[in-house]
């Protein structure tokens, strides 16, 4: 009984060993992590560098690679030469007529010009290209040619308007050049051009029967322009004088003007404009 007792203690101690074994290596366990935890881990140590060995050429030299030999590039066929474009041709004009039998081709390049519209029988049919040329001619001088010009005489005369015992220039005698003035307005300038160039040599050579040198009609061309651009223009009715049939200008500053800038005046202010506009266009695309 009491050997049991004592074994029983015995071995009680030494359970009870035991637990206080493990409990002081489990405490003790987890300082040891604490601590490695808390302090800086020292620095380590370099590792010495190990003594490098030269490298050692074999006794005999290792064989040169052989160099792979240029493969030659494959010869393409010749290629075709490329075939040029064709231009297209441009149709050569056709010739101009003798100066005698132009009246046909001068007015094939009115009808071009007016673009339909309709100028009657505003222009003669006979000797066209003589007649504008003896035309431009008078009018580069400040004359105008009324006999022998491109357009038929009007039928209208003159009309003066009496007022308050006094003769003025009749506005509804503007009328009798509204047809020219609208007709040339609405002319088109580059059109034109290209009319006056294609027709030239038969102007030139219609000049030159004049007496005039080769190469000179498109000055008096510019200096017809230029007369007429410099016309003067009213608005305000324009007093006369009465000479037995023939009416003058009262202001002797119109009377003394040109018969061309006369012209102009007598047009009236409206349809001098318009003329004067195609003059400029003409003009500006001549010197393109």
């Amino acid at each position: 009984m009491y050997q049991d007792d004592e074994a029983k203690r015995s071995s009680a101690n030494q359970m009870a060993m035991v637990l206080v074994i493990l409990v002081i290596l489990a405490c003790g366990g987890a300082w040891y992590f604490f601590l490695r935890d808390a302090q800086p881990p020292a620095p380590s140590e370099p590792i010495p560098s190990l003594p490098q060995e030269e490298p050692t050429l074999p006794a005999q030299p290792l064989p040169a690679e052989p160099v792979p030999e240029p493969v030659p590039e494959p010869e393409l066929p010749p290629q075709p030469e490329p075939t040029p474009t064709p231009q297209p041709e441009v149709p050569e004009p056709d010739p101009l007529p003798n100066l005698n039998d132009s009246d046909e081709f001068a007015k094939e390049q009115l009808n071009a010009i007016s673009d339909g519209m309709q100028f009657g029988q505003a222009v003669e049919d006979n000797n066209l290209i003589r007649r504008f040329v003896v035309f431009v001619d008078n009018l580069a001088g400040g004359e105008v040619m009324r006999q022998q010009g491109p357009f038929t005489p009007l039928s209208d005369d003159f009309k003066a308007l009496e007022l308050n015992g006094k003769l003025y220039l009749d506005p509804e005698g503007y009328r009798r050049f509204d047809q020219y003035a609208e007709f040339l307005y609405r002319l088109d300038e580059t059109q034109l051009r290209d009319h006056f160039m294609l027709a030239e040599p038969l102007l030139e050579q219609a000049f030159q029967e004049l007496g005039y040198g080769a190469g000179q009609f498109r000055g008096s061309i510019v200096d017809g322009i230029d007369e007429l651009l410099a016309a003067p223009e009213y608005d305000a009715p324009l007093e006369l004088v009465s000479h037995s049939v023939n009416y003058q200008f009262a202001d002797p500053s119109i009377e003394n003007l040109t018969d061309a800038q006369k012209l102009m005046i007598r047009m009236g202010p409206d349809n001098a404009r318009k003329i004067k506009s195609l003059l400029r266009r003409f003009k500006a695309a001549l010197n393109e």
